[in-house]
Parts: structure tokens; C-alpha cells; sequence
């Protein structure tokens, strides 16, 4: 975690003062928009780090763009539609992710100011009332009464005009700016999530070649990627001694790619690549001395004669010692840290697996000779990358003394250390090959139908698709895939050893900071969903509507992934639905027919799928009634037929067909050959509703539409009681509200019986078929 909010802490996102209440608690403090000034914002990048501590948005003190812009759960990072104070509020208050995974994703971290005189042409601009009931609540006009705000250069987003003086024009019947000089148009400086990689891989690895000083990235006090100590040279007079201390070597982030069970999960788009941080340091041996003693050997001789007149020398040895001081001495030469090489292996592999290198920190899987991309097959494969540290090291050593031999000697060597670390990769195609996507469009009146099935296997390491979008001539539907990516922080730390020092820095999330975080990105399952209308400022016919499922068929239920603790997706929480098929009603303001549907859809990777296809066909009206019909004079056990044709008359065959009589009492039946089938029921009243076709049978066969009736038995044909009969039907219908309508047609049996005796449902169903 790295926000620990209490009573008595204050948290401050930019660097401005922080203020308290009186009975509010502690506020995150959010500075406030000032017109025309280039403000930056502290911890924009926090966006990025979703494992932190979340804060309510009650303690939240911001008075800049938009007042009420809280998201209530996990909310998507567009690509550069938040303004620098909106990532701050949602980095704070939730956590945030991404549905396409690439390098580019937008951070906003500083204001900057446009006169509205220099937007360009294309750009468009809007006028909103401002009164109580606009949910927009940006910055007003002079006045105070117009909300006013301009499209992105880039896009269709809109962007906040301030101190607009908002004018009629009646020649053109429009309002317009009169003041263009001085009104001014917010947008944001933005980075991206490469450079922010780039950044970070480059900061820990500034003083790799630094003897003295190492940078070791930690996570709860913790080494993110273990260090190692090697480079052992022997020494004279002493043990071996490694020279290198500290090394590491990380692999922060693979482009394009996800944490997912336990492995990143990498496209197989035409560029991968991933970024490599090192470091390490050198301790020399200190120099080094100590004292004994020399032995010199003194003989001394003399003659001795015998009384044979023989001499004989007789020698005598002793032994003098001097002391004397032996010494070494250790000077670095150089030292010098280079990642030779980053592959990309499996057991199965076959070819060349080794990246190439572009700039200290960044291998891209290309050939070196060619230039292409390396072809890799689906599957699973280690990602290793191997450190090498030299080292040389001039060795001096001899005999310092008065009186014995005095000698001083020297030798050069280089020492070597290497390191690796490994990740786990599953390697899958970013385009989704395997998967098939069929969408079928059932054109009706304000009643369309959209059936979507799929083929293939949908999970993340397989052939996943990111969105299905289908425009029905002005109406857009989009189905969004179960897949969110949450960048999290992989360290809050970092442990700094220089020289003899050794120092505790926290892990930043500001621009061009000295100790960024480092974060991957972490996969989350939500469920599929699907919306309709959804209002896109750059779509302006965009239809009204509302979605109604009528019926799916689940393939897959993957269980959520693992999220570390901080990033709350409830979603993520049960296991997800990944549908063979799925079926909505498309129900809208529209009431054309004739129109036809596109789509297009595309991976999480950011290819495009290619085996969609889309058809379009008509609905087949349908018309049920009920024919030859038997009254029960007891109102028990009526009897009659139900047929369903097409509006030519044609017998629909093998339907299902629910029944419903008056004490709610339901089953369902199936038409025949000739579109018939026998029912027999209880009661003044019957419903029947065919729901029309599920799923489609084929490209040419006919799509039915569903139809419903109400029949009444007439009162002449049934013996009524007096009290009884008519309170055990108010009572039925009473107890069963579905039936209102019957309760209400009943109070109008004597109207109904005159005028409408010879017709026993709307289509004259009383005739014999």
C-alpha cells in the first residue's frame, strides 16, 4: 500500500496545502484549474499505481473543472480524455484500467491554455444551459448562465471554454463567443505509458556503470529482483573476495503485454519488446598489511686439531630474525555492466530466440541481420535476461624491510559475474485467427434484433477480442469483452548504497521523477456486457434506446484472476460468462425498416479480427389465435386450438407456445405440421404468447417474430353464481396482477359481448383455418 490514511494524516496529491474541516476529517487537497496558467500536478501517475489505498471522495477538496466527477467503481482510462486533476480524483478515489494493452495509453500531468480565437475550423463548439438539472458542471460563462466547451483537436471529447461572454446571433439563430481573445480553452500536456517505461527503466539504470553507488528497487522492504554478489578473485595472504556486490537485472514490462495467472501474456504483434534495468557495484579489497619476521642463517666455523695431528672444521648455525612488513594493495582499474542478451526460449523452440538491443535499456524481438520480426508459435516460453558485470583490478603487493630482501610485484585481471532473471511468457496471436464472430441483424420497426455468436476459444492466452461494435443506421451497440488491465506498482521503494551509506527513498508517481514506480500491467475478469444507446459526442444521430436480453449461451466461466491487495474490481470477484451466443432486442425510437448493420471489432492487443461476419434480414410476422373453441358451461375444461401462420397464412410448425390461464396456472405447448396445437384450460380468460425465434437457422430461412392474444370465453357460454364465481375471478386476478387488464375487460363483458361476439381474439381467430 502505499496511501495509509488515519485520522490525523493528510493526504496530499499536488503540492499544495493540505486543510481540514470541522467534523470533515482529513481531505485529499486538489488544486484548483487557474485560467491561463501551465499548472502541473504531483502524482498523475499514480493513475498507474491501482494497488494503493483508495480514498472516499467525501475527503476530496477540489473546486476545479468538474465538481462532481467521482466514478463510483472501477472506471476505463481513455486515451486522452481526462484532464490533470481528473487523474488525480481517480487515481485517489478508484482504481482505473485499460481494455486495449499497448504503450500508449495517455497520462495528462500538466494544464495548458488555448485562446478559443485559435482553436481550429473542424472544431466544434457547445452551449449548455446551466441550471440545476445539466449534469454537466464545468466552468460557466460571464454570466453565469451558459456552460461552454469546445470538441479536442484530436477527437470528439469536449474540452472546458472559460470566461466566455456568450452572445446571440439572431441572423444565424445561434449563440456564439464574443470575446475569443480573451476566453480560454483547457486541454492537458500528455506523456504516455512508453515514455513513463522508458523513464523508469532508465533512472534505476543511471549509475550502472557507477562502482560506487547501486539503486535496488523494494517492495514492502523487499528486493523486486534479487541481487547477487560474485566476481571472486583470490588475494595474497587472505581468502577469495567477490568484488561485485549487489547486481541485479530486471525485466520491468513487456510492451504490449499482461500479467495474467501467472505469466505475462504477449501478442504476437509484428513488435515485442520489453524493458531491462540493471545495476550493481564494486568493492575493491581494502589494502592490506601485517608483520613477521625474516629468518637470516649465521654459520660460524672453526678448526679443531686432534692429537693425531688431524683438524677437523666444526661449524655452528644460528639464526637471527628481522622484522619485516608484508603489503597488498587493490585499485580499480574499470568496471563495466552490459545485459548481453534477452531470450526468448521454450523446450520446443526451434531458430533464433535472441533480441536485439536498441539503447541501454530497451530489446525489441527482431533479427538482427533482417530486421523482421521473430516469428514465434503459440505457447509457453521463458523470457531471460543475462547480466554480465567485468571488473579489473590491479593487484600490488611486497616486502617492505631493513634488513631482509625487499620486493614489490604487480598483476592485472579482470573478474566476471553474471546474472539472470526469468519471467514466464504465453505467447498468442494478436489478431485472434481461431475466432469466429457471426453478428445477425433482424430488421424490424423499432424492434430490432441483434444475435452474436462466437467460435473458438475467447480466453486471454488464446483468440480474446476486445469489442464488438455494430451500427444499425445511427444506432450503435457495443459489446465489451470481460478483459480490464489494472497497472499496478510492482515497487514503493527504493534502496539506495553509496559508498559507505546507505539510504531509503520512496517510489514516486510524478513526471520526470527521480524514483518512479515501476508497474506492469495486471488482468482482471469482468463480464461481458453490452450498451445501447451509448451517447458519443462525435456520433451525433446516435438513436435512443434500451437493450433487453432474451437469451445467451454461456461456453466458459474463467474464475477471476488474481489481483493484488488495493485494486477492487468486483467483477473480478465471481467467475465470469464468455458466451457461445447471445441475443438483445434492440428496442429504439427508430421505426425504419430496411436498414442494414455493420460492425467491426478488435483485439486487446489492438489487431483487428478478420473472420467477422455480419448479415441482415427481416423479421416474419407472425399471427396466433385460437380456433375452434368448446365453452364449458361449469367455466372448467375448455377446449380449443391454438394455430400460428405467417401473415400469408402459411402454417409455422414446431413452435413453443406458453399458455396461461387465469389463477396463473402456465405450460407451454408445440404447434404441428400444420402450425396447430390442442389446448384445454380453466377459467373466463386465456393468454398465449409465442416469443418468436431465438437463435437464427440459417441465412435464407425465415426469422419469426412473436405474437401474444388475450382471449375471453363469452359470458353466454358460461353459468355465472351469483357472488362466487365473479368474487373468485376479481379475487384471481386481483391476487395474480398480470391479469389487470382481464379484471378491467370483464366490467366490460356486455359491450364486448355485442360488438365483438363473432370475433374471438383481434384477428378474427373465430374462423375456421
Amino acid at each position: 500500500m502505499f496511501i495509509k490514511l488515519t485520522l490525523a494524516v493528510v493526504l496530499i496529491l499536488a503540492p499544495v496545502s493540505g486543510v481540514a474541516g470541522a467534523g470533515l476529517g482529513p481531505l485529499t487537497v486538489i488544486p484548483s484549474p487557474s485560467p491561463g496558467v501551465n499548472q502541473g500536478y504531483a502524482d498523475t501517475y499514480r493513475v498507474l499505481a491501482n494497488n494503493d489505498e483508495d480514498v472516499s471522495p467525501d475527503e476530496i477538496s477540489y473546486g476545479g473543472y468538474f465538481q462532481s466527477d467521482y466514478p463510483l467503481g472501477p472506471t476505463e482510462l481513455k486515451s486522452d480524455t481526462q484532464s490533470p486533476s481528473q487523474t488525480l480524483r481517480y487515481a485517489a478515489t478508484q482504481d482505473v484500467y485499460v481494455k486495449e494493452v499497448s504503450d500508449f495509453e495517455a497520462i495528462p500531468f500538466q494544464d495548458r491554455w488555448t485562446r478559443y480565437a485559435d482553436i481550429y475550423s473542424y472544431q466544434e463548439t457547445e452551449f449548455l444551459l446551466a441550471h440545476g438539472l445539466t449534469t454537466y458542471d464545468g466552468p460557466t460563462s460571464t454570466d453565469g448562465k451558459w456552460y461552454v466547451r469546445v470538441t479536442s483537436p484530436y477527437g470528439g471529447e469536449w474540452r472546458p471554454v472559460y470566461n466566455a461572454e456568450v452572445r446571440w446571433d439572431p441572423g444565424r439563430e445561434e449563440h456564439y463567443v464574443a470575446n475569443p481573445e480573451d476566453a480560454l480553452v483547457h486541454n492537458a500536456r500528455y506523456s504516455n505509458t512508453y515514455a513513463r517505461n522508458l523513464h523508469a527503466a532508465s533512472q534505476y539504470s543511471r549509475y550502472a556503470q557507477d562502482p560506487d553507488r547501486v539503486a535496488i528497487p523494494t517492495m514492502g522492504g523487499r528486493e523486486l529482483y534479487p541481487t547477487s554478489n560474485g566476481a571472486s578473485m583470490s588475494r595474497k595472504w587472505q581468502s577469495d573476495f567477490d568484488v561485485v556486490r549487489d547486481s541485479w537485472v530486471g525485466i520491468n514490462h513487456l510492451f504490449g503485454g499482461v500479467w495474467y495467472r501467472d505469466s505475462y501474456v504477449l501478442a504476437g504483434s509484428p513488435t515485442r519488446g520489453a524493458y531491462v534495468p540493471f545495476d550493481h557495484r564494486v568493492v575493491v579489497p581494502p589494502d592490506y598489511s601485517f608483520k613477521d619476521q625474516c629468518r637470516i642463517e649465521h654459520i660460524h666455523t672453526w678448526p679443531h686439531e686432534h692429537d693425531d695431528n688431524t683438524t677437523h672444521i666444526h661449524n655452528y648455525t644460528h639464526y637471527h630474525y628481522h622484522d619485516r612488513t608484508k603489503w597488498v594493495e587493490y585499485e580499480l582499474n574499470y568496471t563495466y555492466a552490459n545485459v548481453t542478451s534477452l531470450r526468448l526460449d521454450s523446450p520446443a523452440i526451434s531458430g533464433e530466440t535472441e533480441w536485439a538491443k536498441f539503447g541501454d535499456t530497451i530489446w525489441i524481438a527482431i533479427d538482427k541481420n533482417t530486421s523482421r520480426p521473430l516469428e514465434y508459435d503459440r505457447g509457453e516460453y521463458n523470457l531471460t535476461a543475462t547480466l554480465e558485470i567485468n571488473t579489473s583490478i590491479e593487484t600490488r603487493w611486497g616486502v617492505r624491510s631493513s634488513r631482509c630482501n625487499e620486493y614489490t610485484r604487480s598483476r592485472n585481471r579482470t573478474y566476471t559475474h553474471t546474472t539472470q532473471y526469468s519471467v514466464p511468457v504465453t505467447i498468442t496471436d494478436w489478431n485472434s485467427p481461431d475466432l469466429r464472430i457471426h453478428v445477425t441483424h433482424i430488421d424490424g420497426e423499432g424492434d430490432d434484433r441483434l444475435l452474436v455468436s462466437w467460435g473458438g476459444n475467447q480466453d486471454l492466452t488464446q483468440d480474446p477480442w476486445k469489442e464488438i461494435q455494430v451500427e444499425i443506421d445511427g444506432k450503435v451497440v457495443e459489446i465489451d469483452s470481460p478483459w480490464r488491465f489494472y497497472g499496478v506498482s510492482r515497487n514503493d521503494g527504493v534502496l539506495v548504497k553509496d559508498g559507505d551509506d546507505t539510504l531509503t527513498y520512496p517510489a514516486t508517481h510524478t513526471h520526470n521523477d527521480r524514483w518512479p514506480a515501476i508497474y506492469h500491467y495486471q488482468t482482471s475478469v469482468a463480464n461481458v456486457s453490452m450498451e445501447f444507446p451509448r451517447r458519443q459526442d462525435d456520433i451525433r444521430t446516435q438513436r435512443w434506446g434500451y437493450l433487453e436480453p432474451v437469451a445467451s449461451q454461456i461456453v466458459a466461466q474463467p474464475g477471476g484472476a488474481p489481483l493484488p491487495p488495493g485494486v477492487n474490481d468486483l467483477d473480478n470477484d465471481a467467475p465470469s460468462e464468455l458466451y457461445g451466443q447471445y441475443v438483445v432486442a434492440v428496442n429504439s425510437d427508430d421505426l425504419a425498416t430496411g436498414e442494414t448493420a455493420t460492425a467491426t471489432t478488435d483485439t486487446p492487443f489492438g489487431g483487428n479480427i478478420n473472420r467477422l461476419t455480419v448479415s441482415t434480414k427481416p423479421y416474419t410476422p407472425t399471427v396466433l389465435r385460437v380456433i375452434d373453441v368448446t365453452a364449458s358451461s361449469t367455466g372448467t375444461g375448455h377446449e380449443g386450438t391454438l394455430i400460428l401462420t405467417d401473415e400469408s397464412g402459411n402454417a409455422v410448425s414446431g413452435k413453443t407456445i406458453t399458455v396461461r390461464q387465469i389463477d396463473g396456472t402456465a405450460w407451454t405447448v408445440t404447434t404441428n405440421f400444420r402450425g396447430r396445437a390442442a389446448i384445454t384450460w380453466d377459467g373466463v380468460s386465456l393468454r398465449a404468447r409465442y416469443e418468436g425465434d431465438v437463435w437464427d437457422t440459417g441465412p435464407r430461412d425465415p426469422y419469426y417474430k412473436g405474437d401474444n392474444i388475450l382471449y375471453l370465453v363469452p359470458p353466454g357460454d358460461i353459468t355465472f353464481t351469483a357472488v362466487g364465481t365473479i368474487g373468485e375471478y376479481i379475487s384471481g386476478a386481483i391476487n395474480n396482477t398480470l391479469i389487470f387488464v382481464e379484471w378491467i375487460a370483464l366490467g366490460l363483458f356486455a359491450f364486448w359481448y355485442v360488438r365483438m361476439r363473432r370475433r374471438t381474439t383481434k384477428r378474427g381467430g373465430g374462423e375456421k383455418a
